[in-house]
């Protein structure tokens, strides 16, 4: 079982890794932050960029609770 749960919580963590990577960048640097920015940074719904947000987002729900089961079942 500790096997099962290390290997989703390595799987989990590679998926966020990628898909952070392939994420653009929201800001435009240091002008963004003073203000100057766009308002391009709202993603369609079916987007690349909305999908890799919701595959970044459940994939880290998924490490999380992968790694309090490693931790459990390591200290049992």
């Amino acid at each position: 079982m500790l096997n099962i749960a290390s290997a989703i919580a390595i799987l989990s963590g590679v998926a966020i890794i990628v898909a952070v990577a392939l994420q653009k960048t929201k800001a435009d640097g240091f002008s963004a932050a003073m203000g100057g920015g766009s308002d391009m940074t709202r993603h369609t719904p079916g987007s690349k960029e909305a999908w890799l947000d919701a595959v970044a987002k459940y994939a880290s729900i998924i490490w999380v609770l992968a790694c309090l089961a490693v931790a459990i079942l390591w200290y049992r």
